[in-house]
């Protein structure tokens, strides 16, 4: 068990086009309530982790930075359970009227069926 803070740094996220576009054409799509995960093996050894949140979402910069951040908090909280891989969130419409521990379920439950958890109890 780990006791310190859970935390996301800078190197935690994939920031480049690039990085994004291979995730998504080399990774394999889990479809959530709330979300869509697609994971791809981690070349660098490193878990790493991007958004998506376009204006598809919702043209309201308010409720897309609100899905950005259930999303992000919900993977800070659930990181330290996580193999090196590397995936990319995909907000739904349905994460607009979702809290925290809703989305975090929801993640937890893609997470399982990617089988990217470590030590499942």
């Amino acid at each position: 068990m780990q006791f310190g803070r859970a935390t996301l740094t800078r190197g935690d996220s994939l920031r480049l086009k690039s990085e994004f576009a291979h995730v998504r054409n080399s990774g394999i799509k889990f479809v959530g309530t709330f979300m869509l995960l697609v994971t791809a093996p981690a070349a660098d050894g490193r878990l790493r982790f991007g958004i998506i949140c376009g204006k598809k979402y919702s043209r309201k910069a308010v409720a897309r930075n609100r899905a950005r951040r259930l999303l992000k908090e919900s993977f800070r909280l659930l990181k330290s359970r996580l193999i090196p891989v590397h995936c990319v969130l995909i907000a739904r419409m349905s994460l607009k009227n979702a809290v925290l521990q809703d989305v975090q379920q929801d993640m937890l439950k893609l997470l399982r069926r990617a089988d990217i958890l470590l030590n499942e109890e």
